[in-house]
């Protein structure tokens, strides 16, 4: 499983609660439509920035979903909060632990520390994995900024200082 992950912040001009209707408009009607490959999405609001999280079966679903963003009853909506919009970028995660939840509010993320094999990582964080709702992310072919790895949870968590964390609370919008 992926996600593809658009981060972006309103136009300081924009009307945060239209700017938030738009968005949640777009997701229900990509949940409507379900391109090919498509399993969810939803936008999250971390501080003043927003980051749409679309989970796909794989990367070959990302041509559809592309596609279906942009055409159809979807174009407006996504033309719309384009227009609402000051800058953007996105980002391609793999699933590397545990079990997607867009319902789980927290996220940290880190880079891996330097001269850690993936192993030792994986070993390290399956302790937070295993938990319901937790899942880490972790950044594909370097396609998209830091950092590298996302744990998401339904609750808090603190990992090691060893990973330099950036801990982020996010609200479902």
């Amino acid at each position: 499983m992926l996600v593809y992950i658009f981060s972006h912040v309103p136009a300081k001009s924009t009307d945060i609660g239209a700017y938030e209707d738009v968005l949640r408009n777009f997701h229900a009607e990509l949940a409507r439509s379900r391109p090919p490959g498509f399993v969810a999405s939803t936008t999250y609001r971390i501080a003043d920035a927003y980051s749409d999280w679309y989970l796909v079966d794989s990367s070959a679903a990302l041509d559809a979903l592309n596609d279906a963003a942009v055409t159809g009853s979807r174009r407006g909506r996504h033309d719309a909060a384009a227009r609402m919009a000051a800058s953007g970028t996105g980002k391609l995660m793999r699933l590397a632990q545990g079990q997607p939840d867009l319902e789980a509010l927290h996220e940290v993320g880190f880079p891996k520390p330097a001269g850690m094999a993936y192993a030792d990582l994986y070993a390290q964080l399956e302790e937070y994995t295993a938990e319901p709702g937790a899942a880490l992310w972790q950044r594909m072919m370097v396609l998209g900024p830091p950092p590298e790895l996302c744990l998401v949870t339904r609750g808090p968590v603190e990992l090691p200082a060893q990973f330099s964390p950036e801990p982020h609370g996010r609200r479902q919008i």
